[in-house]
């Protein structure tokens, strides 16, 4: 049995329970201020380890076949433990020449002894490491739960049916206008923030979960008949349309895009618009039989969502904040300008110019860019960059944005891949869904942190592994031939 023929092969795995485990881990996740609290973590961590405990158990008597199907993701799995190596690497007490010679200023830092850390702040780095393999485990556990069509559209409408949950918690928080303090945070909901604390990581999740539900919304158009003759024969269509479960998702689509929309993340709604509009006109491009129904869903989401439902629910106001936004502080716009936005990743690029390969440490980026911050920051809290690429650099090094940058060019590559070769709907839709959800997080993560909000980066390793999931899917039709169903398979 080849590695494709395993896959294939549906083996006796009784993980059904291990299936809704991950599912439910992933309606938590963002529910405790999304999990970016020690004791959250810790939970993620126990959850993590049950779900492996569980997957071990589920396939003690597939292990050939566990390899073989693990073997078709040994680059995204490999790279995720290349980062957990490195996170744990950071922590472990190394003799003192050896971090003399790896990382200068991390040994020029510490207090002289005969052992060192290549960590400025172990403590913390120790967390972020728990948080790696957290990852790592996610990613494993989805790719071998994960071996059919119908888990994989189940995993999709959960993402959806999160994000609904998160807007209607947000809307009806929003709407009180609460403002309260939990696990010793102040919480206030001026703005949509579901059960986050700030509106951008909420409107960081809302776009994965929009992305992956759009890409669902364009599998199921997938499954449309040849079109009826006949003013009868259409109007039977239409009903049929609206009491669909195709219909039902677009109203959910709807729901969240309100949700997007009253956030008022500025970079939050301008990254779902372009990563919409780009990865749509590729699809386009790469697959013209679907490019009506593509540009369709796609139109219709600007036309109703944006000018409709957006206008209904006050998109004025984003826009209008929008607008207020200004290049530099000097400009004198009413909301923070970009400038100001980005001041402390500019100001961070220091640490990456003296930590170049490995870093500082996971997670050490508030205590040593006190030492970098210059005076006019005066009593200003800065715990992060509000730019995940220069705080990702700061904390791991070149080595470690080169991991996640590999890892991130070869699902883009691989979605894209699906997008133009694979005939079925259900992994088209899905990678365009994965490649909406990349390109976003890519625009909105140079002027915001959501991938060092645990929720977030959960949620982004499970959309990445659904990417892959897209690629080495097998989809059965009745109708096709064999030959056609082998050429789909390659």
């Amino acid at each position: 049995m080849n590695k494709l023929e395993a896959t294939r092969h549906k083996a006796d795995v009784g993980d059904v329970g291990v299936f809704v485990g991950l599912l439910a881990l992933l309606i938590w996740a963002p529910l405790p201020l999304g999990s970016n609290r020690v004791w959250a973590v810790g939970l993620l961590l126990i959850a993590a380890v049950l779900l492996l405990l569980g997957t071990v158990f589920a396939w003690r008597k597939q292990v050939a076949g566990a390899q073989a199907r693990l073997y078709l993701f040994r680059w995204p799995l490999g790279l995720l433990a290349g980062m957990v190596l490195l996170a744990w690497l950071q922590t472990v007490a190394l003799p003192a020449a050896w971090v003399h010679a790896l990382s200068p200023n991390a040994a020029a830092v510490q207090m002289p002894s005969e052992w060192m850390t290549l960590s400025v702040d172990v403590f913390q780095s120790r967390i972020m490491a728990a948080l790696c393999f957290v990852y790592w485990v996610v990613f494993l556990v989805t790719v071998l739960a994960v071996r059919d069509g119908p888990r994989l559209e189940r995993l999709a409408l959960v993402f959806v049916w999160s994000g609904v949950l998160q807007a209607v918690l947000g809307a009806v928080l929003f709407s009180i206008k609460a403002e309260y303090t939990i696990f010793f945070s102040s919480v206030s909901h001026e703005r949509l923030i579901g059960s986050f604390v700030n509106a951008n990581h909420m409107a960081g999740y809302l776009c994965m979960c929009l992305s992956v539900g759009i890409g669902l919304m364009l599998a199921r158009l997938g499954h449309e008949t040849a079109p009826r003759r006949g003013w009868k024969a259409r109007v039977l269509a239409t009903l049929a349309f609206v009491l669909s479960d195709k219909m039902r998702l677009r109203l959910l689509l709807v729901v969240l895009v309100i949700a997007l929309v009253l956030t008022l993340s500025r970079m939050g709604n301008t990254a779902f618009f372009a990563a919409m509009l780009v990865v749509g006109l590729v699809a386009v491009v790469l697959a013209r039989k679907t490019a009506p129904q593509t540009v369709a869903l796609i139109a219709s989401l600007v036309i109703i969502d944006i000018f409709v439902v957006g206008t209904w629910v006050g998109l004025e106001k984003l826009v209008e904040r929008i607008q207020e936004t200004e290049v530099s502080a000097s400009a004198g716009g009413k909301s923070e300008s970009i400038e100001v936005r980005t001041q402390a990743a500019r100001d961070a690029l220091p640490i990456v110019r003296d930590f170049p390969v490995f870093g500082t440490g996971g997670g050490s980026f508030y205590n040593v860019f006190l030492s970098y911050r210059p005076p006019e920051y005066g009593y200003t809290y800065v715990d992060h960059t509000h730019n995940d690429y220069v705080e990702i650099a700061a904390d791991f090094g070149l080595l470690g944005v080169g991991i996640l940058g590999t890892l991130v060019a070869l699902t883009l590559g691989t979605v894209v891949l699906v997008m133009a070769r694979r005939r079925s709907s259900l992994p088209r839709g899905i990678a365009f869904g994965v490649a909406m959800s990349i390109v976003a997080l890519l625009i909105h993560s140079t002027v915001d942190f959501n991938l060092q909000i645990p929720a977030n980066a959960l949620t982004m390793v499970v959309v990445l592994a659904m990417g892959w999931l897209s690629h080495t899917l097998i989809v059965r039709r009745s109708s096709r031939s064999a030959a056609n169903a082998q050429e789909d398979e390659e």
